[in-house]
């Protein structure tokens, strides 16, 4: 029940993949208004996004809040 690394650094034009390796769904869901979403991955899925934005954009699931991460891109 947490993201695993919480913090990861990455560069502009990288891609990010998300696999769920829990039992349960989880989301990866920026907390920035125009942010991005992989819906719910059951266990076993991913859902992937491409870094375009330079700066930190923290991310947490929304079926389990308490789960957050950051995504720092360089």
């Amino acid at each position: 029940m947490k993201f695993h690394p919480e913090v990861l650094q990455v560069r502009r034009g990288d891609t990010v993949v998300w696999i769920n390796r829990d039992m349960v769904p989880h989301t990866a869901t920026s907390t920035r208004k125009s942010g991005w979403d992989t819906g719910p991955l059951r266990q076993g899925a991913s859902g992937q996004y491409v870094a375009r934005h330079r700066g930190e954009d923290p991310y947490f699931c929304q079926l389990h809040p308490v789960m957050v991460g950051k995504l720092i891109v360089r």
